[in-house]
């Protein structure tokens, strides 16, 4: 488990590591962290989609968004290992563009890690509060299919999931409830949309 003081740092760490020994395949990102707690990877993908002319690479939202709910499915079941049709598995994301934006991230998640603190826990450590969590988070992924679309729609999704998954690796139930402002602009902007 992640040192709490710095979690948001060591999913960087952590990725930058897969991404050199692995290579940048959406299938050897998966097989690496498939075994990560839930909040880590749903912080992880939701940052990626978070990162300027990164998450606009077409197609990667909709890659993104479907590692998200395959992750949190597996949450639910305690399924060890995923399977990923072989369109997916093989996509490359890029080497370059990967660490470039990890490089990009670093200075950012050592600010997000320095307000970190476990507050609020009840919002976020109880079996409960991480299920309603997880359907939320179920639900905005989803919602990026539909968002993905209209240049920049998705990013409150993005940065719901990316609020909940920091509130559960870092046991702070004030980052839980900005994703819950984050999810009520995103209800507001598909209804919008649809």
């Amino acid at each position: 488990m992640p040192d709490r003081t710095r979690p948001l740092e060591d999913v960087l760490d952590d990725f930058g590591e897969t991404v050199d020994q692995e290579g940048t395949t959406v299938g050897a990102l998966v097989h690496a962290f498939e075994d990560r707690p839930l909040g880590v990877l749903l912080t992880l993908l939701s940052g990626v989609l978070l990162i300027p002319f990164v998450g606009g690479i077409p197609g990667l939202p909709d890659v993104a968004a479907t590692l998200m709910l395959i992750f949190i499915v597996q949450s639910w079941v305690g399924q060890k290992g995923i399977w990923l049709p072989k369109f997916i598995a093989n996509r490359d994301v890029g080497y370059d563009r990967l660490k470039g934006a990890l490089s990009w991230a670093r200075p950012y998640a050592r600010r997000v890690d320095s307000l970190l603190k476990q507050r609020l826990v009840f919002l976020v450590r109880s079996w409960p509060a991480r299920i309603v969590i997880s359907l939320i988070c179920a639900a905005l992924a989803f919602s990026i299919y539909f968002l993905g679309f209209i240049p920049f729609a998705m990013l409150p999704a993005a940065a719901a999931i990316f609020a909940f998954g920091l509130a559960l690796i870092g046991r702070d139930g004030l980052l839980a409830l900005a994703g819950y402002l984050f999810t009520g602009g995103t209800v507001w902007l598909l209804f919008r949309v649809i």
